[in-house]
């Protein structure tokens, strides 16, 4: 099971179900009177009225001076309202802690997240069972705060109990292809604060230093004192931040290192030999210093993420077959898990392929399960265990540029969406009899993509841990459109469509062909040396114009390989200048997340250079054609025009996908350091991994991005045609006019 980690779709995207009227049938009864909260919460009463909330209140805590909850209300209220509470009116903000205050929660782990928040004229008050209740019960009022940046706020008359219907909450940072700043995790984890998010998987791979092997550590990767401040931040918003080690398959961040090299499992650096005790100690240890970096968490996450060649090695005594290949999984887990268990770490692990359902039964019982794989045997067999899981939604897999999220379709094949599939992941397993303790919202880097662009996947999925049953999907994501770039940014989500249909284009034009850049693969999910060949992506540009003998020929090679494509190219561009003038606008107003919009805009720019190039050889072809026409005419002169004209296009194209390319650049960098850099005087080590076909793994640097446009050739294909012209017009006598170098 691959964990719909290759599902891709892309070309036009589909009328959402109306979900431009989001509000017409859909709404919860705060949403109704113009409020949006993320997650919904579990019970409201309201009375119809509205509460004026300005900064003469006051805030009364019967809590700490310094808890989380307190400080949050306060810059909270100043970042996202423009409100500086003086304590000079009326009107009272009370935080409390009161054990008991929500009595609806099943059991301790959720009873702690509970709270109660009561909205009356110059009265709020927040009230938690504990500590994350009272911190939750904050963000719901920073949520529903509605008014101008420093004028008064509003906010809705009446009760809200809530609490969440499952535990765990877990997002997924994954760090293969890039590595965020210090700075920007923070963020990150304030932000999944605020959708009350309350673990993250770190798959962190060689972002870390590994004290115990340095050598694993890429140039520059966090320190153990820095992995120890951000643990402690989360902690603090009462977060998990749970280490993600890709072992023993997925480490080619390590076996690529010729010190491990003798540790490969039947030579290939994608999975350590699971029958080499030296190995496996290398992966203890890797477990050790990761340990000792998060401290005061309760998880591991000791990844068993694809492990397809369970017991290949030559070292393995066992036949290698499905049965030994499943018992290697369940011998490796079982040893982990004790490990883990001896430090105080509950395992998490994806409980999946190549397990056989029926040695389910030999697994410990406290394990976790991040995947819920919902086959009904792997899940009878799990209960009769005992063993809990998460209900797993991935909502980024191999995409290019931008998640799938809505509706599409992808050379012809109509696909439902990421996000249209994460409202049944909870009730689908329930109704196998799964024993869900949380979710999980997979967002893979397999392709590169910025971490911005998961905000809506994150939330949503978060969303329905907390409560699984409401709101219809519409009106989440247009209530995460208002929390997350303030009240009246419902028509982001217009935006996100624009988005993602201009990556569906860009992926869909693009040709696949056997690579030329990179070595056959190891294997693929279904066997050692199945469909081998690596596929790079690239496009044909036009035939140079020329033959024998300075004759101009030239064929519609290009228009012809690529006519639907054209076809569709024009609508394409109106549609992203649109979205590129609507989130300059935005960027021109008072919205939050403001680098989250540059971050859109360097992809829309980046989709509309691609349409603008597609476009623009398409002219410099009928140029082509053009000066063939002219020379047939015996008229040299107009034929060395035409030529000019097209070499001239082409330099264009390149110019500004210079510029486009040094904009992202920028933008990009802002929030994560430069990719394969070199740090401290080491320089990043690039092997490309043995059986994954990672999109940003091709390059050691961002400029995997630019890898189709690169193959083209464009730079050479016109200096060869400025070439051309330079002859064919001496041989005729003259000197080419306006040929720009």
């Amino acid at each position: 099971m691959r964990k719909a980690s290759w599902l891709v779709c892309g070309g036009l995207v589909l009328t959402l179900w109306g979900w431009a009227k989001a509000d017409q049938g859909f709404t919860t009864e705060l949403r109704s009177m113009g409020y949006s909260l993320i997650p919904a919460p579990q019970k409201v009463t309201l009375d119809g009225g509205q509460v004026t909330v300005d900064c003469t209140w006051d805030v009364v805590s019967e809590v700490a001076g310094d808890h989380i909850a307190l400080r949050r209300l306060g810059s909270g209220a100043r970042e996202l309202h423009g409100l500086d509470f003086s304590g000079t009116g009326k009107g009272r903000v009370i935080l409390r802690l009161e054990p008991g205050a929500v009595m609806e929660a099943a059991n301790p782990a959720l009873k702690e997240q509970a709270y109660r928040l009561r909205i009356s004229p110059s009265l709020i008050e927040v009230t938690g069972n504990g500590d994350a209740g009272l911190f939750y019960g904050v963000q719901s009022l920073l949520q529903l705060l509605r008014g101008e940046p420093g004028g008064p706020c509003f906010a809705p008359s009446g009760t809200i109990v809530d609490w969440p219907a499952l535990e765990l909450r877990f997002i997924h940072w994954d760090t293969k292809h890039h590595q965020d700043r210090p700075e920007t995790l923070r963020r990150y984890l304030d932000w999944a604060a605020f959708f009350k998010v309350n673990a993250i998987g770190f798959e962190i791979e060689d972002k870390y230093e590994y004290p115990r092997h340095p050598v694993i550590g890429a140039p520059g990767a966090f320190t153990r004192q820095e992995m120890q401040e951000l643990t402690a931040y989360a902690l603090e918003r009462f977060i998990q931040l749970v280490p993600q080690i890709q072992a023993p398959a997925h480490m080619a961040y390590v076996l690529k290192h010729d010190q491990f090299a003798h540790l490969r499992s039947d030579g290939s650096n994608y999975q350590a030999c699971m029958c080499d005790e030296e190995a496996m100690e290398l992966i203890q240890d890797m477990y050790q210093d990761l340990i000792d970096a998060t401290p005061g968490m309760k998880y591991f996450h000791a990844s068993t993420d694809e492990v397809y060649y369970a017991g290949i090695c030559k070292k393995c005594r066992r036949p290698y077959n499905d049965e030994n290949r499943s018992q290697a999984w369940v011998d490796y887990v079982r040893r982990m898990h004790s490990w883990l268990a001896e430090r105080g770490r509950r395992m998490l692990c994806w409980v999946e392929y190549p397990l056989l359902a029926e040695q389910i039964l030999q697994l410990p019982q406290d394990l976790l399960d991040g995947v819920t794989y919902p086959d009904p045997e792997y899940i009878r067999n799990k209960n009769k265990v005992g063993m809990e899981g998460l209900a797993y939604s991935s909502i980024q897999g191999s995409e290019l540029l931008f998640p799938n999220y809505f509706p599409c379709t992808y050379r012809g094949v109509e696909n439902s969406g990421r996000l249209t599939e994460i409202p049944q992941a909870v009730p689908d397993r329930r109704a196998l009899g799964a024993r869900l303790i949380g979710t999980y919202a997979a967002a893979w880097d397999d392709s590169g993509l910025h971490n911005e662009t998961f905000w809506l996947g994150w939330a949503t999925v978060a969303q329905y841990g907390w409560t699984p049953d409401k709101p219809a999907l519409e009106q989440s994501v247009a209530d995460f459109m208002d929390v997350f770039y303030a009240p009246g940014n419902g028509d982001m989500t217009e935006i996100y469509r624009s988005l993602i249909e201009g990556a569906r284009f860009f992926e869909s034009s693009l040709d696949r062909v056997p690579s030329a850049e990179a070595p056959p693969a190891y294997g693929n999910p279904y066997g050692k040396g199945r469909n081998t060949t690596r596929i790079d992506l690239r496009l044909e540009p036009p035939a140079l114009p020329f033959g024998w003998d300075m004759y101009i020929i030239a064929e519609p090679t290009f228009s012809r390989r690529y006519g639907q494509i054209l076809a569709r190219a024009r609508e394409q561009r109106l549609q992203l200048d649109r979205t590129i003038y609507a989130l300059e606008g935005r960027l021109d107003r008072k919205v939050r997340n403001r680098y989250n919009l540059d971050v859109l805009l360097s992809i829309a720019c980046f989709e509309r250079h691609f349409v603008e190039m597609l476009l623009g050889l398409e002219r410099v072809e009928k140029l082509c054609l053009e000066a063939s026409k002219a020379f047939s005419e015996e008229d040299a002169r107009r034929a060395a025009g035409h030529m000019v004209a097209a070499h001239n296009q082409v330099k264009k194209i390149l110019e500004d996908r210079s510029e486009m390319w040094g904009r992202l650049k920028a933008v990009w960098g802002k929030s994560r350091f430069e990719k394969g850099r070199e740090f401290g005087g080491r320089k990043f080590v690039h092997k490309l991994d043995d059986l994954k076909d990672h999109f940003a793994d091709r390059r050691p640097g961002l400029e995997y991005m630019l890898a189709p446009y690169e193959r083209m050739g464009l730079e050479d294909w016109n200096r060869r045609l400025a070439g051309f012209i330079e002859s064919f017009a001496k041989s005729h006598g003259f000197e080419p006019q306006g040929l720009e170098k």
